[in-house]
């Protein structure tokens, strides 16, 4: 035959298309990557002492003692955890106290003290865009790309 042709072997495409929405039907791979990432992106807001409006306002302790506040004894930082599902990413705290310094409030024998709010579970445009970043990886790898 003379000319150019170009032959598709339809059982291979199909193998191969079959493979990536397998592998798109598996995104618990990239919720755990985005769990772990957003529980570590949390304990840094820790260490720069800052909430998504900008610093926390310094506790007494911190004030009085030295050191960095809501990190006595790092137990409200180092219980951040996540869940992940094939469909979403939970990410939290169970401390008894972990709402009271996220949202503020009164607090205290009869409500006497005044927790200010100090936000450290957010997410910021820096975050977005690597959770982003970890997406458009997980869609290349479906592909081989």
């Amino acid at each position: 035959m003379g000319g150019v042709s170009f032959k598709l072997n339809m059982d291979t495409a199909m193998r191969g298309l079959d493979m990536a929405i397998a592998k798109a039907q598996r995104t618990h791979e990239l919720t755990d990557g985005i769990g772990e990432f957003l529980v570590s992106s949390t304990q840094q807001h820790f260490k720069d002492q800052e909430g998504p409006d900008g610093p926390w306002k310094p506790s007494q302790r911190a004030e009085r003692e030295g050191g960095q506040t809501l990190v006595d004894s790092s137990r409200l930082k180092n219980s951040i955890t996540y869940e992940a599902s094939p469909q979403m990413v939970v990410i939290g705290v169970n401390a008894v106290y972990a709402r009271i310094h996220q949202l503020g409030g009164q607090a205290g024998r009869g409500h006497k003290v005044t927790i200010p709010a100090r936000p450290y579970i957010y997410i910021t445009d820096e975050d977005r865009a690597e959770i982003k970043a970890m997406a458009v990886e997980h869609l290349r790898s479906m592909f081989g790309a």
